[in-house]
Formats: C-alpha cells, structure tokens, sequence
C-alpha cells in the first residue's frame, strides 16, 4: 500500500531508516486506535493524535473495569451491558 518506502541493499536485505522506523510506530499505533490501512494511505494521524486516542481509549477501559466490579444489582449489570455496547460501537465496530 505504499505506506512506507523502505529500501533494499545490493544484498536485498531491507534497510530501515530511524524515519521508517517511527513511521511504523505511527502506523501500528493508528491501527490500534482503529484505523484502517486505506485510511492511512490518505491521511496519517500524526503521534500526538494516536497518543490522544490511546489515551481515551485506556480512560474508557479503566471506567469499564471499575464498573465491572459493581455487579452486585440487576441495574448494575443493565448499565454494564450499556457501557460495553457503547464502547463497541465507539472503537469496535470502526475496525
């Protein structure tokens, strides 16, 4: 997909540069936010968004395991079946 243009020595072995090797830091860390590869090839979120997104990302799986706990009532569980389904939508289903 043309997503990073590394090159090859006489040998053919693959040589990365210290910017190919942050660009695949930035690309497998957009994927885990839920980015595809066609989306990348347009438009490459830049770290500090990917850090962002991470962030909230591990903001909503914290309040998810908390509220894991609270299991003790019926509305307990209504409200984590609620929780999860938002959560699904909002990072799941983009994948």
């Amino acid at each position: 997909m043309d997503l990073l243009k590394a090159r090859k020595n006489a040998n053919g072995q693959l040589v990365l540069s210290k910017l190919d090797l942050e660009k695949i830091i930035q690309i497998l860390a957009a994927k885990i936010t839920g980015y595809k590869l066609k989306d990348l090839k347009d438009r490459q979120p830049s770290l500090g968004l990917i850090k962002k997104d991470l962030t909230q990302i591990i903001a909503d799986l914290e309040n998810i395991l908390f509220h894991l706990d609270l299991t003790d009532s019926e509305e307990n569980l209504i409200e984590n079946i609620k929780l999860l389904q938002n959560y699904n939508v909002k990072y799941l289903l983009k994948r």
